[in-house]
C-alpha cells in the first residue's frame, strides 16, 4: 500500500510541475515459458494524460512520441 501511495505522490507532483519521470514497466515476452516470463523496461518522459477509463498513461518521451502503458504493467516510478 505504501508503495502504491509513493507512486500517487510521484505523478501528481510531476503533473503539477510539469517534472519528467521514469517508469519501470514489465514487458511480457508470450513466446517464451508462460505470461509471467518477460523483462522489465524504462520508459522516461512527461506524463501527458491518465485515461482513468482505460487504465493508462499517456507518457510523452524525449523523442517526443506518446507511450501508452497500463496501470498493471507499472513496477516502479521515479521523478528525475
Amino acid at each position: 500500500m505504501s508503495q502504491i501511495e509513493d507512486m500517487e505522490m510521484v505523478i501528481s507532483e510531476a503533473m503539477e510541475f510539469n517534472h519528467p519521470v521514469q517508469f519501470s514497466v514489465f514487458k511480457s515476452l508470450p513466446m517464451l515459458n508462460g505470461p509471467e516470463t518477460g523483462e522489465i523496461i524504462h520508459i522516461e518522459g512527461h506524463i501527458h494524460y491518465i485515461n482513468q477509463l482505460r487504465k493508462l498513461f499517456h507518457v510523452m518521451d524525449l523523442k517526443g512520441d506518446t507511450n501508452l502503458i497500463k496501470f498493471e504493467d507499472v513496477v516502479g516510478m521515479k521523478m528525475r
